[in-house]
């Protein structure tokens, strides 16, 4: 609808407000519209109004079944309410549907992350970057949760893949070189931490590894 188009041109801009009543008036004329709903509960995630989102997602479900993306955006509603597990169920029947759905596999394994389920954030975030191998965030975290499990060398090896792809975010280098001085690559670690520090000089954290790993060297 008319309303509908101008409703996304709102939301796009940032105009919520203005959205959410042009989503209103379309959904008065069509109360059957699944797409009105799914862009009003986006604007309702934007603004925070998170209930608001999900009973936003939940009607375009009960309209349209097969509504992959609101099952996503459901679930990606429920995970910033804190609710882990029932944000996986959705992104389960996010995949059940559309079983090459990129933002389902990253978004689950984020929320297996949270729920310490690493195996399988590990799982997910391998199906993310088959769809999207040149993704710097999903091999650094895949590489977060191959760290959480002491797989140091295949965290290393997933760090160095985001670095090359950017190599300007401050954690990941931090993250390779606390990995290599877990291993015992002490001079290797000393050099990722100061490149972190070069990146991010008020990364405290990195300070307090670079002074260990200085201990350790003599």
């Amino acid at each position: 609808s008319v309303y509908g188009f101008r409703a996304n041109a709102h939301h796009h801009l940032g105009n919520y407000e203005n959205a959410i009543i042009d989503y209103n008036q379309a959904l008065q004329i069509d109360p059957h519209l699944a797409t009105a709903y799914y862009g009003r509960g986006m604007v309702r995630e934007a603004i925070q109004d998170l209930i608001g989102a999900v009973a936003d997602y939940t009607q375009a479900i009960e309209v349209s079944p097969e509504f992959a993306s609101a099952y996503c955006k459901r679930g990606d509603a429920y995970k910033l309410l804190g609710n882990i597990q029932t944000a996986i169920q959705d992104y389960n029947q996010a995949l059940k549907i559309d079983s090459d759905s990129l933002a389902a596999y990253y978004h689950r394994g984020s929320s297996r992350y949270i729920a310490k389920d690493f195996t399988g954030a590990i799982s997910d975030f391998t199906e993310a970057l088959r769809l999207d191998s040149q993704s710097a965030v999903f091999y650094s975290d895949r590489a977060n949760a191959r760290y959480a499990l002491k797989e140091y060398q295949k965290a290393i090896s997933d760090y160095t893949q985001a670095i090359s792809i950017n190599p300007n975010l401050a954690e990941d280098w931090f993250n390779r070189g606390r990995s290599h001085f877990l291993v015992g690559e002490l001079n290797i670690a000393l050099a990722d931490l100061n490149q972190s520090i070069q990146l991010q000089p008020r990364y405290p954290l990195a300070y307090l590894v670079r002074a260990d790993i200085h201990r350790h060297l003599g």
